[in-house]
């Protein structure tokens, strides 16, 4: 063989494992869209089952330095059906008597987190101490203050989030039909002071489709809805069977694992939400989603031996919560296709355009799921831009996703109510 034949072989040997790797970086997240894809497009009228239990709620908001939103998320919940802590009676924590506490756990707070929940009329612990961080310390904290009160399902609530008045009581309803947990809708705010930018709006979309499009898509196939951290439910005996001890910064995701590894499934409250203002500040907005996609990468390590491990015991619900741990930013996914579209592999170009047109068909019915879809087309203009912006942060993202990323409070502008 000549010089140039084998630098042709080697050039093709090249490309072909180049191929593979692409399309094995891409597979899941193609199979995580191709499912929610499905799922949104089959959704019917849903069986309204009979109550099969009591349940006595309460809400558990795990705050660190919100003195600024804290108030607006607590009045959200009275408005929603809660019960202030000067309304609450202790003798009578019988289902029909009872009243939804909220307990706020000001966990290492340095400003007057505290005070303003509690004149608020929340119920306040407050958890100070320097070697116990993160938001699981403080939800544990928060769902045994619950426990104690005579609560026996725990619905969190983000200290920055504004919730529907529904809320309360469809996630009430979902667990008293027999749900083992719970997620509603969970999506970001615009500004509420200036004109939103495109960058902005194609983030809000992005939030969107992952925790409102995904979310339905799976739990109308029969998958686990997921949990996002927001808007999330649990009964007390699931987390008897499942004991809450997570303690990454992905501590919904790493709870949603364990679930699943359980075979127990997380419904879907469709008709109730939680909204939670966008970081504004590029370089918040950019430690935020580092902190994101690195504590999921984290996640998706350690769990992936356990998943495959159930899945050929035959919990196949395992394979969709495998496709989702490994599922890139859709971001991160286009861009991967781009480049697996200028590799000169024919059967590579075929996945490219197959994995373009799924892409393409998840931004129309995550566009269609929004208020304003018109603007949200037209903020799709920005997308290239937003792309190579997340290509920037990706050492940011390596450095988070080794697993020491602390819960630290994200910069945000002050929002009316």
């Amino acid at each position: 063989m000549g010089t140039s034949e084998a630098l042709i072989s080697h050039s093709t040997f090249l490309a072909e494992g180049l191929a593979v790797a692409m399309a094995m970086l891409t597979a899941p997240l193609l199979a995580d869209l191709a499912v929610c894809i499905a799922g949104n497009l089959r959704r019917g009228p849903r069986a309204h089952a009979a109550k099969v239990r009591e349940i006595r709620l309460a809400v558990v908001v795990p705050a660190h330095d919100e003195e600024a939103m804290i108030e607006r998320t607590v009045q959200s919940l009275f408005a929603a059906g809660c019960a202030p802590n000067s309304s609450l009676f202790a003798e009578d924590s019988s289902a029909e008597a009872w009243s939804v506490p909220v307990t706020v756990v000001a966990h290492n707070c340095s400003d007057q987190t505290a005070t303003v929940a509690a004149v608020t009329g929340a119920r306040v612990v407050e958890l100070n101490h320097v070697r116990m961080r993160g938001k699981g310390v403080a939800l544990r904290c928060g769902f045994e203050a619950a426990r104690a009160a005579g609560a026996n399902a725990f619905l969190v609530v983000d200290a920055d989030s504004v919730v529907s008045r529904n809320l309360v009581a469809a996630t009430t309803a979902a667990l008293e039909r027999g749900a083992v947990a719970t997620q509603c809708r969970y999506e970001l705010e615009l500004p509420s002071s200036r004109k939103a930018t495109s960058l902005e709006r194609l983030r809000v979309l992005a939030f969107r489709g992952i925790n409102v499009l995904r979310a339905r898509g799976r739990a109308s196939l029969g998958f686990s809805a997921g949990v996002f951290g927001n808007g999330f439910a649990v009964a007390d005996e699931t987390i008897e069977r499942v004991p809450f001890t997570v303690d990454s910064i992905c501590e919904d995701l790493e709870y949603h694992v364990q679930l699943v590894l359980a075979r127990l499934r997380v419904a879907w409250v469709e008709e109730a939400y939680v909204h939670a203002p966008l970081a504004p500040v590029r370089s918040a907005q950019a430690t935020q989603e580092a902190r994101w996609e690195g504590g999921r990468f984290h996640v998706a390590t350690r769990a992936t031996g356990k998943l495959l491990a159930a899945m050929a015991r035959g919990n196949w619900r395992t394979s969709e919560m495998l496709a989702e741990a490994w599922s890139l930013p859709i971001s991160r996914g286009v861009l991967a296709l781009i480049l697996a579209a200028c590799l000169p592999v024919y059967w590579l170009h075929v996945f490219a355009i197959a994995g373009a047109a799924l892409v393409l068909a998840y931004v129309l019915e995550a566009v269609l799921l929004g208020d304003n879809p018109w603007r949200d087309f037209a903020a799709l203009a920005s997308a290239p831009v937003h792309i190579l912006w997340k290509l920037a942060i990706t050492p940011l993202v390596l450095r988070q996703s080794r697993g020491g990323a602390e819960w630290a409070r994200t910069q945000r502008e002050a929002h009316t109510p």
